[in-house]
């Protein structure tokens, strides 16, 4: 019998059931747009090997926010595959034959084609060769630098996504005397920078004997900018124990530099880009965090969502540098990990259902 009266049960299962739908629709909104790294990959670092280990962790906070299947983290260890970068959703990744676009959270993914000079190199056997992925506001760019026998001056070689086709800048990249780590770079300020290596292999009083950061404008093909590293940083670079990257700081749309000596972590950011001013948030010793593993080796480490995450031989880390955060200077173990020994490499990652791009396949 239908009385005047409204049900108290029914307008709770309602009010749940919109509570829920909004709820849907808002997730299903987050995981289109979704910028943050939810998550990680951590991959031995090196030459790529036959069965190479490949695992996925989330963020703390974070653990039910990864939507990748279960086999999709062992198809990417099956396979020898390596993952070079991660943008929107989406990885870069490469075997020993071929390119790709793969976006785990859907089981999809594109094949991209090798530049003509690469093809030409050798045969069945992609030489080594490291890569970036960026997203701008309608198209998914690959970029690529190489230079052919000596030398420190790159080719700039661009996949579109949109046009499905790779081109050459006409300026030429000069890195500088030292070798640079193409495998972690940072956008910012529309160029693309690159560290140096901090290995003693420069005669002293040489113009590149201290580490640096050097910039390439993608817009126009200007390589002129030098970014001068601390000076606190420089200090000791040298040393066999000094290992420095650079990193993108999301706080404030910069880029941050992070220096590990003598189980010592340094971390500054950068202030002002056109000074090179920095300012220098952390100092601190890694028993000084709490760290209760007896004589660790820091194999690998990253800056993700304001937290300084690192490895050891067998665990990976958390700590806070964020001042207004409530994680601020607290160590927290993320998970363990089976990369051992061997360097360690981060790749963010925020599952999204971003498409791959026209003539996606599955890999269901």
């Amino acid at each position: 019998m239908v009385t005047g009266k409204s049900n108290p049960q029914i307008q709770v299962f309602f009010q749940d059931f919109f509570r829920a739908f909004i709820e849907e629709v808002k997730q299903a909104k987050n995981a289109l747009k979704k910028d943050s790294p939810s998550c990680f990959f951590i991959q031995r670092d090196g030459h790529l090997n036959s069965n190479d280990y490949v695992e996925l962790h989330p963020l703390p906070g974070e653990e039910l926010s990864s939507g990748v299947p279960k086999h999709m983290i062992r198809f990417l260890s099956a396979f020898a595959i390596k993952i070079l970068s991660s943008s929107n959703g989406l990885l870069l990744c490469r075997n020993q034959t071929e390119l790709f676009i793969i976006n785990p959270s859907t089981n999809s993914f594109l094949n991209v084609p090798l530049p003509d000079h690469l093809q030409q190199q050798v045969i069945n056997i992609v030489p080594d060769f490291d890569m970036t992925m960026e997203r701008d506001s309608d198209d998914m760019k690959v970029i690529l630098f190489d230079k052919e026998g000596w030398g420190s001056n790159f080719d700039c070689h661009v996949y579109s996504q949109k046009e499905g086709s790779w081109s050459k800048k006409e300026k030429r990249f000069s890195g500088g005397s030292r070798d640079l780590k193409f495998d972690n770079p940072v956008i910012c300020n529309g160029a693309i920078h690159f560290v140096s290596v901090c290995f003693n292999y420069l005669a002293k009083g040489s113009t590149d004997f201290k580490p640096y950061i050097k910039s390439y404008d993608m817009a126009n093909g200007n390589d002129n900018k030098l970014i001068r590293i601390p000076k606190e940083a420089r200090r000791g670079s040298h040393d066999n124990s000094c290992d420095m990257s650079i990193f993108k700081w999301s706080q404030s749309q910069s880029m941050c530099l992070v220096r590990l000596r003598k189980r010592v972590f340094t971390v500054w950011i950068l202030t002002n880009y056109e000074s090179c001013g920095w300012r220098r948030i952390l100092k601190v010793k890694v028993r000084g965090m709490g760290l209760m593993e007896q004589n660790p080796v820091i194999t690998g480490f990253t800056i993700l969502n304001g937290d300084l995450v690192f490895a050891t031989e067998k665990k990976v880390y958390s700590y806070g540098l964020i001042p207004t955060s409530e994680k601020y200077m607290v160590l927290t173990e993320i998970c363990e990990h089976g990369c051992d020994y061997r360097f360690a490499r981060f790749v963010p990652y925020s599952d999204t259902l971003r498409p791959c791009g026209i003539c996606a396949k599955s890999l269901r």
